[in-house]
């Protein structure tokens, strides 16, 4: 092969790369956007930080609604990413709460998944019709969810939640879990990096700043081997979390 079309080969090899790269910082930086609610979305009230479960509750349901009001009104790329981030904030749900709470989150979690197929297939009304059950299930389980209080993790598994995925209240990705360590008097400790952008083409990460707040302030999801650990901490503004530092 001369070196002409060695040349051209190395170019293409070098513009698939930047495309692809370019395409991944895309999809991370929507990942990162937070989602917008409407009011018109017909989504439950906030719920503040120190009801952890309760936040979550309402902000996954709050991130249904805004994609089913994206979709009735033709948005489609902003109903995708209310209700990716939906899915991610009801997996957490899924596996921290339990009781009728954490039926209210299987029942949401299936319709969710449901309506991410039926927008694959090009189905945007069947979606909403789950969307809209999802927001029902988690309504209905928002004031039991105020009643249970988060636990922290087993100290065997802390490793395990090393990098995990850190989620605002409406499933939208606003750090990284960096570690799990005992802190004074022997209370666990979750120590954050949040804001900036997190695991861009999974292993880049670009300014934030390191947070330390108490471990049961965090809700924590399923530990995984394949794919995404993730986490929620269900509040708009860290200041608000006692024990917060930088």
């Amino acid at each position: 092969m001369g070196l002409r079309k060695i040349g051209i080969v190395a170019a293409m090899w070098v513009l698939g790369l930047a495309s692809l790269a370019g395409f991944a910082w895309a999809v991370q930086w929507l990942d990162d956007q937070p989602v917008h609610v409407p009011a018109a979305a017909g989504a439950p009230p906030e719920v503040g930080p120190d009801r952890p479960l309760a936040a979550l509750t309402t902000g996954t349901a709050r991130a249904a609604a805004a994609a089913r009001h994206g979709l009735a009104n033709g948005e489609r790329s902003e109903a995708t990413h209310a209700l990716d981030a939906a899915r991610r904030a009801a997996e957490v749900g899924h596996e921290s709460a339990h009781g009728p709470v954490g039926n209210g989150f299987t029942a949401a979690l299936k319709h969710l998944k449901g309506a991410r197929e039926d927008l694959h297939n090009g189905l945007p009304d069947a979606a909403r019709g789950k969307l809209d059950r999802a927001v029902r299930e988690l309504t209905e389980v928002v004031a039991p969810a105020g009643r249970q209080q988060p636990a922290v993790p087993p100290r065997a598994v802390w490793a395990d939640y090393r990098d995990a995925t850190l989620l605002g209240p409406e499933g939208s990705m606003i750090g990284r879990i960096r570690s799990i360590e005992g802190g004074p008097g022997g209370t666990p400790v979750a120590v954050l990096e949040v804001g900036g952008s997190q695991d861009v083409l999974g292993f880049l990460d670009f300014g934030g700043r390191t947070v330390r707040v108490p471990a049961d302030r965090v809700l924590w999801g399923p530990t995984r081997y394949i794919g995404n650990t993730l986490a929620a901490l269900p509040a708009r503004d860290l200041g608000q979390l006692a024990g917060a530092s930088g």
